[in-house]
């Protein structure tokens, strides 16, 4: 383990992580520079905009904040810079932990925490979670337009199947990410941490709902899972 976490947080790994991210917040300043430029061709208030940059920039805080804990719990596992890299760019906190996990195990190891790990089945998670990140962007410039024409002429059509397709498509995703996980009660932790999880969600909502206190139902979702982790260090104490 102690081999594998000099690699992983070694500065050969920061500086590779750093370059596509330095990339994408140049992009990302681009554009900003580019709608500034738009507004004034289109003589919009200045007021305005300003107040519309800082509402989007404090809106864009909470929803990042699962991605700030989700970093905090990789890095014992992945270290420091391969995480920020996958969850910097195109990442998502619940793919990348699944992905890491899924390539582990298919190595033969317990999963994500498992301090057997070698510096070749690091660079194996590594190629497998840059690998699969680049799909998507390929099938979407391949595949986009005429996904959206068909889902389009679907939609205009008047028939009542897309919206049936959606939503079952998005129940087989959650059932395959998240249940059949769940039911391994061999590994009774993970079933603790989801039925946590899942009651702190909806148990904050119901408060929020009840207390009318707006920023409770913003922050439901970093502190369940928050809760859930403290949940898996209590179980794992106890058993």
């Amino acid at each position: 383990m102690g081999e594998f976490l000099n690699v992983a947080n070694s500065n050969f790994v920061f500086f590779v992580c750093a370059i596509p991210i330095v990339l994408v917040l140049g992009q990302s300043i681009l554009f900003i520079q580019l709608g500034i430029k738009r507004t004034k061709e289109l003589n919009m208030e200045e007021g305005m905009v300003k107040k519309v940059i800082t509402n989007s920039a404090v809106s864009s805080i909470l929803p990042s904040l699962p991605i700030v804990i989700s970093l905090a719990a990789l890095m014992p596992s992945l270290g420091k810079f391969v995480p920020w890299l996958r969850l910097s760019v195109i990442g998502s906190a619940m793919y990348e932990s699944m992905c890491a996990d899924l390539a582990l195990t298919t190595l033969g190891y317990t999963g994500l925490g498992d301090t057997s790990v070698t510096t070749s089945a690091f660079v194996s998670v590594v190629w497998v979670m840059c690998t699969v990140s680049i799909i998507w962007p390929i099938s979407n410039a391949i595949g986009l337009k005429t996904y959206d024409k068909r889902l389009k002429g679907a939609q205009r059509s008047g028939s009542g199947f897309m919206p049936i397709a959606a939503g079952a498509l998005f129940v087989g995703m959650m059932a395959i990410s998240s249940f059949s996980r769940m039911f391994n009660f061999a590994n009774m932790r993970s079933v603790v941490v989801y039925i946590v999880g899942s009651a702190s969600v909806l148990l904050l909502d119901y408060f929020a709902k009840k207390t009318k206190i707006k920023v409770l139902a913003e922050f439901s979702f970093p502190l369940a899972m928050v809760l859930a982790m403290v949940s898996a260090v209590l179980v794992a104490n106890i058993i």
